[in-house]
């Protein structure tokens, strides 16, 4: 019971800290300044977060239609660009 109370704790205080890392980021971006480290730090904390809520950390992303990367393939050929 009492671990449990620090854990809470604990986790409020990430939450906090993911809260105020976020406004740091979008601070630095209204500001036409983009600070990777602090970017970096707030993802690491909100995916903390997220694994105490029971959520995943990353989220796997589903992969694209066989038609849409065919389309982007033409779009790229013509646009004459290369990635």
């Amino acid at each position: 019971m009492i671990e449990e109370m620090y854990i809470d704790a604990a986790v409020r205080h990430l939450a906090a800290a993911r809260n105020h890392l976020q406004c740091a980021v979008l601070r630095f971006d209204d500001a036409g300044y983009e600070h990777d480290p602090t970017e970096r730090s707030y993802s690491y904390v909100a995916g903390i977060v997220a694994e105490f809520n029971g959520r995943p950390y990353r989220l796997v992303p589903t992969p694209s239609p066989d038609h849409v990367l065919e389309a982007a393939r033409e779009w790229r050929r013509q646009a004459r660009r290369g990635y």
